[in-house]
């Protein structure tokens, strides 16, 4: 590729900002934004999250035939409000995803600036492979105990074994109805059963699954983005009937839009690869078996189903939650550029 090929798909030239890093923004302004727009999208799409772990829990098909007959039946049985089960539950998890996206910035700036990688697909994989760990310390423990809450009202159809029981007999035998909330309840009960290590069942699966699912998702994320700018190119060429040799004079309007949608692919193509990954963690952390025989209990009742089981509804939760954190992620990023990159923002 010559040079001035290389500086049109360079999507961190200074004459347009494509691609903001943290030193161009202003942090206090920053998080307030991005913590308002992280619990939107959280709150938009959380019955999806129900509804995943629902059909992924039961054992084959014994509750629910699939997403739309699950959500059905949930608001039918239980009022809409189950939907919602847990969801108060996992807002530290709005603190862990703030953890995440500082670690992933900082460590892409060091792979820029000391590896020498410039790659922004390959810098964006690897600082998102690095960074997944850290919000998993906080993520674990919260989806432990909305997991529990999300199948309370009826947890032997969706206990994998006598173990899985066990935090479901403590939170029917406390007698606490009347003085603690179910989220309480089920902390309560995950402690007495496990103790602390309870809050941390699966970690292990649940590094294993993150990482490279945030691997999966940038690289994908900026390979479409990229292809999305390969035919902004080509059509300001065919427009003006010349090659354009800066990124100033390629058509960004509507940038967002590429954002989004590149979202969403990275989102699908995380959520397709991984999904066995997240059927593993779920039963490991709610049925309370051991990898070995989580893994045998898989293969023996669920086959190859284990591929596709909750898959609809976490490839509509994946695709609309990335693409909705990309463009609000995008948007609050561009809105907080400090005074000086403000000119060189591409919207």
């Amino acid at each position: 590729m010559s040079s001035e090929e290389s500086e049109v798909f360079d999507l961190t030239s200074r004459d347009r900002l494509l691609v903001i890093q943290w030193e161009h923004l202003n942090l206090w302004r920053f998080y307030p934004l991005a913590l308002a727009s992280s619990w939107s999208i959280r709150c938009f799409l959380y019955p999806m999250s129900v509804v995943k772990s629902r059909l992924q829990l039961q054992k084959q098909n014994n509750m629910y035939r699939g997403m739309r007959h699950a959500f059905t039946e949930i608001v039918k049985v239980e009022g809409v409000g189950a939907l919602y089960r847990g969801f108060w539950m996992t807002l530290p998890q709005i603190s862990a995803s703030f953890l995440y996206s500082s670690t992933y910035e900082r460590v892409r700036d060091l792979i820029q600036v000391h590896v020498g990688i410039t790659n922004p697909s390959l810098v964006s994989a690897l600082a998102g492979g690095i960074a997944s760990p850290t919000a998993q310390l906080v993520f674990v423990p919260t989806d432990i105990v909305a997991q529990h809450m999300m199948v309370q009202n009826n947890p032997e159809a969706f206990g994998g074994s006598r173990k899985a029981s066990a935090v479901a007999s403590a939170i029917r035998n406390d007698g606490l109805e009347k003085r603690l909330t179910l989220g309480l309840r089920v902390v309560r009960a995950v402690y007495r059963v496990d103790g602390i290590a309870g809050f941390y069942r699966g970690f292990l699966s649940a590094v294993m699954l993150y990482i490279p699912s945030t691997m999966v998702f940038w690289s994908t994320y900026y390979h479409a983005l990229a292809g999305f700018r390969f035919i902004r190119v080509k059509v300001t060429e065919m427009e003006s009937g010349m090659k354009p040799k800066t990124t100033s004079e390629v058509d960004n309007r509507n940038l967002f839009l590429d954002q989004a949608i590149s979202g969403s692919i990275g989102g699908i193509a995380s959520a397709c690869v991984t999904n066995p990954l997240e059927m593993l963690r779920i039963r490991l952390q709610v049925h309370r078996t051991n990898y070995t025989d989580t893994i045998k209990r898989l293969w023996r009742y669920e086959g190859s189903k284990v591929l596709t089981k909750g898959l609809a509804p976490r490839v509509v939760s994946n695709a609309l939650y990335s693409s909705l954190v990309m463009l609000a992620y995008e948007t609050v990023k561009k809105l907080c550029v400090l005074p000086e990159y403000r000119d060189h923002v591409v919207w």
